[in-house]
């Protein structure tokens, strides 16, 4: 697991987001999600979803 993805289900974690709610929210499955947080996978709506979320910019999120 990189240091972005730690970060990111940390920050998601302490908003009081679950990842299965998420994935239900976003009609998407929560394999798919996993893999949006894991970088394996990019869907620009779910990741923007997830920014605005952490309180986070797309960029400053996603991009190194």
């Amino acid at each position: 697991m990189t240091e972005k993805t730690m970060k990111i289900k940390g920050l998601l974690i302490m908003k009081g987001v679950k990842i299965k709610s998420l994935a239900k929210e976003l009609g998407v499955s929560l394999t798919f999600l996993s893999m949006v947080i894991h970088q394996k996978k990019k869907s620009r709506r779910v990741m923007k979803h997830i920014s605005m979320l952490i309180g986070s910019t797309y960029d400053e999120t996603w991009n190194d």
